[in-house]
């Protein structure tokens, strides 16, 4: 009788062995996104969660399938009963036309299951000719920088220039954008010259003034991409301040020339916008457009409309396609799509 009550007394001491421990919970294991448009950042949560009687520990980072997918690990334990979200993103430019199908290898000691397998799948679509990804914006986007007086900036200016007075640049230096391109401007480039060498000093990678000015400009391209012809004898560069090794030229920022065009409501673009979008409504945008300034062979305009999520934005410019307007994009997925690629880049406050 002893015998066999020893006996079950083992038995029942090791299946309780075996119960005790760390113990990995995953929800969902399989993660499906659908459909989506090339260039999209897609944006997976797996809820992670202990359900075992003893410390779960994760000796390493997760092992994606490729480069295009990251899931970093917010902490490298959990204990018993805790939980927390894995963040998987998964990039899906180039992968336009292509079912999709990317592993997450986690580790953990959980005893029984060591190695988990977490999956995306899904279908990217190809884009249509007006779609573009957040990041083809922000790899042929620059920020225009117009450094004269508020009278002046009002009485004509760059088209998407934003107004910071000389005097009041060392304010701002710290809250332009570092990665962004930068290209600045006043009536003759020397101000602008004194103003690029102080953001470069204050961390902004490439801060350049623009060659001669806006007389400069006028001398080169007219009155191209102007809100309204500025008044005033045209007149060449002054050949003053930065040199030509500094200075960029006219036409080369006319080359291929950026205005993000913000369709969401006053306090939405307050809230958060891309710096140097302008806010208009969809029932202003047909007026905008009808009075852009001519810009012949002067240079390319891109115009860029943006939304929340992309909706509103990619039927305006499939239909201002259709009649003729040859470069306007929407920003596939919106304002989220660019904040959860560029979330340093987003500007809170009213228009300029």
């Amino acid at each position: 009788m002893r015998t066999w009550f020893l006996a079950g007394s083992t038995v029942l001491f090791l299946a309780f062995l075996a119960a005790a421990g760390p113990s990995l919970q995953v929800e969902p294991t399989v993660y499906r996104f659908g459909e989506v448009t090339e260039g999209i950042l897609v944006r997976a949560v797996f809820v992670l969660t202990n359900v075992g009687d003893a410390p779960l520990v994760f000796p390493r980072q997760p092992h994606t399938s490729c480069g295009c997918t990251s899931a970093p690990l917010p902490k490298g334990e959990l204990l018993p009963g805790e939980s927390m979200e894995l963040v998987v993103l998964f990039d899906s430019t180039g992968f336009g036309g292509r079912k999709i199908a990317r592993r997450v290898e986690l580790f953990s000691n959980d005893p029984e299951q060591p190695k988990r397998i977490l999956l995306l799948e899904g279908y990217v679509r190809k884009p249509l000719p007006h779609e573009a990804s957040a990041s083809t914006l922000y790899y042929g986007f620059y920020l225009l920088v117009d450094l004269r007086s508020p009278d002046a900036y009002a009485r004509g200016h760059l088209l998407g220039a934003i107004n910071i007075p000389l005097e009041d640049l060392e304010l701002w230096a710290d809250r332009l954008p570092k990665a962004l391109p930068i290209y600045l401007y006043d009536e003759t480039g020397e101000g602008a010259a004194e103003a690029a060498r102080l953001l470069r000093e204050r961390g902004v990678v490439v801060a350049r003034a623009i060659a001669g000015g806006l007389l400069g400009w006028r001398e080169e391209l007219g009155d191209a991409f102007f809100t309204h012809p500025l008044g005033g004898p045209k007149a060449p560069p002054s050949g003053k301040g930065e040199g030509k090794s500094r200075a960029v030229s006219p036409r080369r920022v006319a080359r291929n020339y950026y205005v993000i065009v913000d369709l969401r409501t006053v306090q939405e673009f307050a809230a958060g916008h891309i710096p140097g979008a302008l806010n208009l409504t969809p029932e202003e945008l047909p007026t905008w457009l009808a009075a852009l300034p001519p810009i012949g062979d002067a240079g390319a305009l891109h115009i860029w409309l943006v939304d929340a999520d992309g909706t509103t934005a990619c039927e305006l410019a499939a239909a201002l396609r259709n009649e003729g307007y040859g470069n306007i994009y929407c920003l596939v997925g919106g304002i989220e799509q660019w904040k959860a690629r560029y979330p340093d880049l987003l500007w809170s406050g009213p228009a300029n």
